[in-house]
C-alpha cells in the first residue's frame, strides 16, 4: 500500500470487551478542527496567512541554502487518487483529500457570494498552507504559466519574486510591500508550489513563517508531499477549480470575524468583462 504505516510490536489483546472498546478509542485517527471563513475578491494582495516581515527578518531567514535536504526529490507527491490503493486516514474534501495529522488545523475558504468553497487553508505549528486543485490539460505546463501570472501580478503591486528550486520543482517566493503593526515598511511574504498530475494541477500558497524559513514550513510540505487529489472522469475546461466539499460528519466552527481576502499575492490578472468567475477560484 502507498500510505501503509509500520507495523508495530502486536499488544496485549485486551481482557475484556470495555478495555477492547476502550484500545479502539484510543488508537483511531486523530481529529482535526475545521473552521470556515470568507473569502472576497476585492483586490487585496495578501491573505492574513501569509506572514508580515521587515527587510532584515527576511534576508535573514533566506539565507540558508534554498536547495531541498538531498533525500526529497522533485516531483514526489501528491498523488492521483487512481495510484493509490487505500485512502484510510484521509479527511475527504472532495478533490481533496488530506492526511489527518495531530495538531493540524484546517479552515474552509468558503466564496462569500456563492458560499462555495474555493480552498482549504492547513496550518501546521507556525506555517500555513493553502490548498485549490484545477483541472487540466493533458499536456500539462499550466504550473509555468501560472508562476508567470503570478510574478506579472506582484511587479504590478511593486513587489518582489524570486523563482527558486525547492521539493516539488520550481517554486515562487514573493514579498509585496506593506505597512506593519508598529507603523514600519515592511513586507507581506508567501512561497507559491506546484504540482501537475493527470489532467490536474494542485496549487499550494505557504504563509505564516513557512513563507521566508523552509525549517518552519517543512511540516506542510510534507503534508503537500502526501495529498491525493480526485479529478473525476468529467470533462472540464482547463483551469476549472475542482470541486471542495465539508467532509461528512465534520465539527464545523465559523471564524467569526476572520476573512481571507485572496489566495496570497494575487495569482493573475483581471479577467475580461465577460468573465465573471472570482477571482479566488483562480489558479
Amino acid at each position: 500500500m502507498l500510505f501503509g504505516k509500520k507495523k508495530k510490536d502486536k499488544p496485549q489483546q485486551p481482557a475484556t470487551i470495555k478495555e477492547a472498546l476502550e484500545s479502539e478509542t484510543a488508537s483511531a485517527e486523530p481529529q482535526v478542527e475545521i473552521t470556515e471563513a470568507e473569502v472576497s475578491a476585492d483586490g487585496d494582495a495578501v491573505s492574513g496567512d501569509q506572514g508580515a516581515v521587515t527587510d532584515s527578518a527576511a534576508e535573514e531567514a533566506t539565507e540558508e541554502p534554498n536547495s531541498p535536504p538531498p533525500s526529497f526529490k522533485p516531483g514526489q507527491g501528491p498523488h492521483d487518487s487512481k495510484d493509490v490503493d487505500s485512502a484510510k486516514g484521509y479527511i475527504n474534501f472532495g478533490a481533496i483529500l488530506v492526511p489527518a495529522a495531530k495538531g493540524q488545523k484546517i479552515r474552509l475558504d468558503i466564496d462569500q457570494k456563492t458560499k462555495r468553497v474555493v480552498s482549504l487553508t492547513i496550518s501546521i505549528g507556525q506555517a500555513s498552507i493553502q490548498l485549490q486543485a484545477f483541472s487540466a490539460p493533458k499536456s500539462g505546463g499550466v504550473w509555468q504559466d501560472v508562476r508567470e501570472q503570478i510574478q506579472e501580478s506582484v511587479t504590478k503591486q511593486k513587489g518582489r519574486v524570486r523563482i527558486l528550486d525547492g521539493r516539488f520543482g520550481k517554486e515562487l517566493h514573493a514579498r509585496v510591500p506593506t505597512v506593519l503593526k508598529d507603523g514600519r515598511q515592511g513586507w507581506r511574504a508567501a512561497r507559491f508550489i506546484g504540482s501537475e498530475g493527470n489532467r490536474w494541477f494542485l496549487r499550494g500558497v505557504i504563509g505564516g513563517r513557512g513563507a521566508i524559513d523552509r525549517k518552519a514550513s517543512a511540516g506542510v510540505e510534507e503534508l503537500f508531499s502526501r495529498i491525493i487529489v480526485v479529478r473525476g472522469d468529467d470533462p472540464l475546461p482547463p483551469r476549472e477549480l475542482l470541486k471542495l466539499k465539508p467532509p461528512e460528519g465534520a465539527k464545523r466552527i465559523a471564524a467569526s470575524g476572520q476573512q481571507n481576502r485572496t489566495n496570497g499575492v494575487s495569482p493573475s490578472p483581471p479577467r475580461g468583462p465577460s468573465d465573471s468567475s472570482n477571482d479566488s477560484q483562480n489558479p
